[in-house]
């Protein structure tokens, strides 16, 4: 593996480079020990760095991006966003690691799919993302799979949402296939398996069958009755009520300074100390 780092990180390569040695040989495992290809990894800090890199092909919300024929992946790194950037690397990892199992047999795999996957060995789920997949639930906004594919496209919000639901699609894979099954489904893929068969085979379901279900499955943990009886949903509601207390406490204190701002300073003083610093103010 090769990383380029600006000339001030040099002395930080080391590290990371070994990090993310590890974190490809991780991701490699969880996709079933598939081949490990050489990559190269650029790391800048600068937005206008990452935009030359990436030729301003990536929306203003994208922190990285794999480059799976290259073998190249271009990430952006924040000051003391270390753990960030390692699972962001995670991810990128898993679009090339799939795409050099699969390439030669001519397979080619969704967008949900390769974005749910990459997700998914990155542990990219957040309490907040199942929140917003609710209220997306809730509203009838949810995005059919098949759009996905036109993630590149969205506005920062809605391309969530489609990598939310993306990483929901593969649990979805997981919970019908059982334990191994990313890792059978990407075997099969390896072993020239067109993808809709493959999903059948893990999944029991044809590709039709598969997202009606899905969309069952979301509106079960994410609908109406989700939301007031699930484990998240609790959660949810202590988050919330953390934010409510802490917006009402800083409501008061703001109130209580301008009330302290508009008094007489010498207000809180004995009488007789008042009338004093009044005659020396007048003095």
């Amino acid at each position: 593996m090769t990383l380029l780092l600006p000339a001030r990180e040099v002395l930080q390569g080391s590290y990371l480079l070994n990090q993310l040695v590890t974190l490809r040989e991780e991701v490699a495992d969880q996709l079933g020990d598939v081949p490990v290809p050489d990559v190269q990894v650029y790391v800048v800090r600068s937005a206008r760095d990452f935009n030359t890199l990436t030729q301003n092909r990536i929306p203003h919300w994208g922190i990285g991006v794999a480059y799976p024929q290259a073998k190249t992946i271009i990430l952006r790194y924040r000051p003391g966003q270390t753990e960030a950037l390692l699972r962001t690397a995670r991810h990128e990892f898993s679009h090339i690691l799939l795409h050099h199992a699969i390439h030669e047999t001519g397979n080619r795999v969704p967008v949900w799919f390769n974005e749910g996957l990459a997700m998914w060995v990155a542990r990219e789920w957040r309490l907040q993302q199942s929140f917003g997949v609710a209220v997306a639930a809730i509203r009838g906004e949810l995005i059919p799979l098949g759009e996905v594919n036109y993630v590149l496209g969205f506005g920062a919000n809605r391309a969530h949402l489609a990598y939310d639901q993306s990483y929901l699609a593969v649990q979805f894979v997981v919970s019908l296939g059982g334990e191994g099954a990313l890792e059978r489904l990407v075997g099969d893929l390896r072993d020239g398996t067109p993808f809709d068969v493959a999903l059948f085979r893990v999944t029991g379901r044809s590709a039709d069958r598969f997202e009606a279900d899905f969309a069952g499955f979301v509106s079960q943990r994410f609908g109406l009755r989700a939301l007031v009886t699930s484990e998240a949903a609790l959660w949810l509601y202590i988050v919330l009520l953390v934010l409510i207390v802490w917006a009402g406490v800083r409501r008061k204190n703001r109130r209580t300074l301008k009330r302290w701002e508009e008094q007489d300073p010498l207000e809180g003083l004995p009488l007789r100390l008042q009338a004093k610093i009044r005659r020396e103010r007048d003095l």
